[in-house]
């Protein structure tokens, strides 16, 4: 049996938002990334595993239980990192996280300073005026700090900077190779490679597909910028390349699946007055690739 299972789960808002006939599982042990751009379902498909919301239709289980009717006997399984959180009103990260783990003992006491540690945070100061990153650290302290069997982790690396990301982004593939399950989002593409198993690709609140992590480094698109010397040559240049192709002007933003080889040989019949290119975020390369295909 999945230990999380989403069966043909429609949840909507209205006819654009929400999910629309998701189905997913997840086997016990397996780290499971739901990949999409803003807007996509991504956090209604965490809601309905925390049993925040119920699905119109379908059902949605973890260990076998429905995760609305049961969440109260889930929660003890269950490590959650919202995308947006907020703590009580005049309180210190520090002053909330030790509540929680003075009332769990000594262990969740040395967890927790190993935690802090790993993470680097700094939780004094009131909630409303710490540091964005500090604040994102707090929330990520608090998901991890039972030691859960099962993680549920909405855009954990949202807001950090570079260092914080990578230590997070550690800890995850930590909590993956002791055998957690794990379901997190992203709208990155190298967070839920380097951290899952499967991935899913949601858009419009719909599964476009599910593979394995390693597929995205052939899934995934390297984007250009080239700016032209006028708007000619640029409508030349996007009539010839065809496909993957968006015209500005005189600059032209193309999508390149593999090496950029033949692009570059294609440009020495133009005169280019800046070419900027490489790696970027799901946003648009994840557009570029699905566009409104479905199937």
């Amino acid at each position: 049996m999945a230990e999380l299972r989403f069966r043909r789960v429609t949840k909507a808002f209205d006819e654009d938002a929400g999910l629309f006939d998701f189905s997913v599982q997840v086997e016990q042990g397996q780290a499971f990334g739901l990949l999409g751009p803003g807007g996509a379902g991504k956090s209604t498909a965490l809601s309905l595993l925390m049993g925040f919301i119920r699905p119109d239709d379908g059902e949605v289980s973890i260990r076998g239980m429905d995760c609305f009717t049961q969440r109260h006997v889930l929660m003890q399984y269950v490590g959650y990192v919202p995308r947006d959180a907020r703590l009580p009103a005049r309180t210190t990260g520090d002053q909330f996280i030790r509540l929680l783990s003075a009332a769990r003992g000594d262990t969740w006491r040395k967890r927790m300073q190993k935690l802090m540690e790993r993470l680097d945070l700094n939780p004094l100061g009131d909630w409303a005026y710490m540091a964005p990153d500090d604040r994102r650290k707090v929330v990520l302290l608090l998901g991890f700090l039972n030691d859960p069997k099962i993680l549920l982790l909405d855009e954990p690396c949202a807001g950090l900077d570079p260092n914080a990301r990578n230590a997070v982004l550690d800890l995850i593939e930590e909590e993956r190779q002791a055998g957690k399950t794990i379901f997190m989002t992203s709208h990155v593409f190298e967070e839920v490679q380097r951290c899952c198993d499967q991935v899913g690709i949601i858009r419009e609140g719909r599964l476009v597909t599910v593979q394995p992590a390693r597929a995205l480094t052939y899934t995934r698109q390297k984007v250009y910028h080239i700016t032209f010397e006028d708007i000619h040559q640029a409508a030349a240049f996007a009539q010839e390349w065809e496909t993957g192709v968006e015209l500005l002007r005189n600059r032209v933003i193309v999508a390149v699946p593999a090496s950029p080889q033949v692009l570059l040989k294609t440009l020495t019949k133009y005169t280019v007055l800046d070419l900027v290119g490489g790696r970027e975020e799901l946003e648009s390369s994840f557009l570029r690739s699905f566009g409104g295909d479905l199937v």
